[in-house]
This record gives structure tokens, sequence and C-alpha cells, in this order.
């Protein structure tokens, strides 16, 4: 391949995005993926304007708005009535780019069919980074699998290798992610399963609860929903999922809801996650950089997970781009520094504020008392304003 080339580990969401943005501007890349296939597991994910802006720089708009729902807005209701608590309609005056809601396996088709239509983006499946060595020429990777000896070479390493990232730990950042205490049951259920859910607006439902929450959206143009209900859970499993007993969570939502109840009753199978936290990573050392939950991993009570991932993306490839164009192979130290210091306080303030959403969607009563009349008296002004500094970011190019 032609110079100059950089080494990605991880084919998901975040690494393809890496690989088409660094593609998109003439650098090559290897994306070694230790899966032997390149299908997506998960359910669904919101793609927020601060993301979307990204991927549509990458022409990305039309393939999503095929398989995507815009949304409409976020209303909040009480677990055990159902009663609105609160609305955050979408303002499309304030951001023209849509609230996108979409199954996972859906946005990982449509950056793997673009990344290998990039005659620069070579893929290696079934092994994964076994070390990792470098100089001031660039980086050797040494690779697991069935040729063990196997070493690829480039001018740097991007760790896109999720929440257990194996480069992370090369880079010296081995602690082990901790077990928040909850697990997130998750299913996709038929949109015509779903009688009662007809006559409204397509959008995010939240349902707070003691020690408990649910969230549910349409995806894939509509066909499907995504439920996603958050438990509290004795013990962590490790791995990316596991099959759900209905009858452990037909208890969970006993005191939930009608409609939630009657949604959660048409799922026709349920997968179970374990839920991490991490505090954020030095995201780059040397020729060494980490973006998404390699770097930062987010919980699932700010919708932001893969969000950063692709903003991490597009900024690290851009910052490249840049110092490439200066400085030749010299400066990919240089950039990856810049690219840590551009993220530091944006990662760790999208961290921290969904661990206090987390808090926040979980409290008890009487403390929910309160927590409701604030959500009230902010409105949907206030609350379009408490996330404006989330939503309104854009890259500094």
């Amino acid at each position: 391949m032609t110079a100059p080339h950089l080494l990605i580990a991880g084919a998901g969401i975040g690494g393809l995005t890496a690989a088409l943005s660094l593609a998109r501007r003439g650098i090559a890349s290897t994306v070694i993926e230790k899966r032997t296939g390149f299908g997506e597991t998960g359910a669904g994910l919101q793609i927020t304007p601060n993301s979307g802006r990204v991927l549509d720089a990458l022409d990305r708009a039309l393939p999503l708005k095929r398989v995507g729902v815009s949304s409409h807005g976020l209303t909040v209701r009480r677990w055990r009535d159902g009663r609105s608590i609160v609305e955050m309609p979408a303002d499309a005056a304030r951001q023209p780019t849509p609230f996108r809601l979409l199954s996972r396996i859906d946005l990982h088709t449509i950056l793997l069919d673009a990344t290998r239509a990039m005659p620069n983006i070579r893929f290696i499946v079934g092994r994964g980074v076994e070390d990792v060595r470098q100089d001031e020429a660039g980086v050797t990777v040494a690779l697991t699998g069935q040729n063990g000896g196997e070493r690829l070479q480039g001018l740097g390493l991007i760790g896109a290798d999720g929440l257990w990232s194996r480069v992370r730990s090369l880079a010296g950042d081995e602690a082990a992610p901790a077990f928040t205490g909850y697990e997130a049951w998750r299913t996709m259920i038929p949109t015509a399963s779903a009688p009662h859910l007809a006559g409204e607006k397509p959008g995010v439902t939240l349902h707070l609860g003691p020690r408990r929450h649910a969230v549910h959206y349409p995806v894939s143009s509509g066909r499907q929903i995504n439920l996603v209900v958050l438990r509290q859970a004795q013990e962590a499993r490790e791995g990316w999922s596991r099959e759900g007993r209905r009858v452990a969570l037909r208890e969970h939502l006993a005191e939930a809801a009608p409609a939630l109840r009657q949604l959660a009753d048409a799922a026709p199978g349920w997968q179970v996650w374990s839920l991490f936290d991490r505090k954020p990573a030095a995201m780059a050392k040397g020729r060494i950089a980490l973006l998404g939950d390699a770097a930062h991993p987010v919980l699932p009570f700010l919708a932001q997970g893969a969000s950063l991932a692709i903003e991490d993306a597009g900024v690290l490839a851009r910052l490249l781009a840049e110092h490439l164009a200066q400085e030749g192979a010299a400066g990919v130290p240089a950039a990856l520094a810049a690219y840590a210091a551009a993220r530091a306080q944006r990662v760790a303030r999208v961290q921290e504020t969904s661990r206090e959403n987390g808090r926040t969607f979980h409290l008890g009563w009487p403390w929910s008392i309160g927590r409701d009349l604030v959500l009230k008296r902010l409105g949907p002004d206030g609350m379009s304003s408490r996330y404006g500094w989330l939503y309104d970011w854009r890259d500094a190019a």
C-alpha cells in the first residue's frame, strides 16, 4: 500500500469512520478485526447532530436517510403510570442536522460499504493485535491468529477496539473496567407488533423509575422498535451479550405503565449486557492513539457512545492530514498529541454527564418528585439549552 499508512485495530463504528475519514484525505489504512466477520451486534443507537455532521461530511446523509428515522424529539415519562414529565421537540431551526434513530447494524453496514469501496483501505479479519513496538519511523504490530508470526508496519496505530481494548493495555493502561451494578436488556420489536404506538410521532421515549429506566424509539425506516430496559444486577458477566430470560424481565416490569409492559411483551427475545465503566485514557502515546470506547466508554444514559467515537475519528483524521502535509511521517506523534489535547475536556464532560444522568434517572421516592419538578420547570426550551453544548459541537476545521 502507498504511504502514508496507518493501522487501525477494530472494525466497529469508530474504526470504520476513522478509516473512511483518513481515506477521504488520501491516507491509507489497514483495519484489523479479530472477529472472523463484520456482523455488528447490538440493537439501536442515536446519531445526534454533533456526530451526524461528521457522517454528512463523508457523504453518508443519503444512505442514512434511507435506513434511519428522523426523531421528532424526546418524551420523558414516569415509570408507574406513563404520565409525561417533559418533552423536548427536535428544533430544526437550531439543529438542521437531524437527530437520527438507527439500528446499529444498519449504520455499520453503511460504513462498511463505504470503506470497501475505497482502494486505500485494506481489511484483515480473524486476527487481533498481540503486541506493538514503535520507533522514530513508525510502529510494528504483531498479530494473533492462524499466522501468529505475521507483522504489519505503519506510521501509527489507532486503537478502536472497544471497552476491553488490547491497544489500551499495550499503551500502558491495564486498569480493568469496573462493573456499574446495572445491566441492559435490549430487543428489537416489529412495529406491527406494537399497534398501541401507531399514533405517536417518531421519537425517543424515556421511562424513569427507581433504580431502573427504559428507552424506546423506531429504527430501520420505522419497521422496528428498539427497546432497552436498564435494571440492577448482582453480578457482572464479561462479553458483549447473552440471552435473557423473559420471565425475569416480566417481573422487573410488573409495576411499569401498561404501554411499556405491552411493548415489552411483544419482544421476540432479549439480549443482556452487563454495564462497565472506565476512566478516560491518555488518548495518545507516541504513535499510538485511542478512540471511542477504547479511550472513554460512555454509559448509555446520554446516547453518545457511537457519537463520541465518530467525533473522535473525524478530529483524528483531520489532524493527521494536517501534520502529515506539513511535517511528513515525523509529524504523526505531534498529530496524535494534538488530537488527545483537543478531545480530553469534551470526552470527560460527556462521560461525567452520562453518569450524572444515570443517577438522576434512577432516583427513588421522594427524591424523584424533586427531579420531576425540575424537569417540568425546565420545559422544552430549558432542556434544549441544557444540552446545547453537546449537540452544537463542530470540529474546529
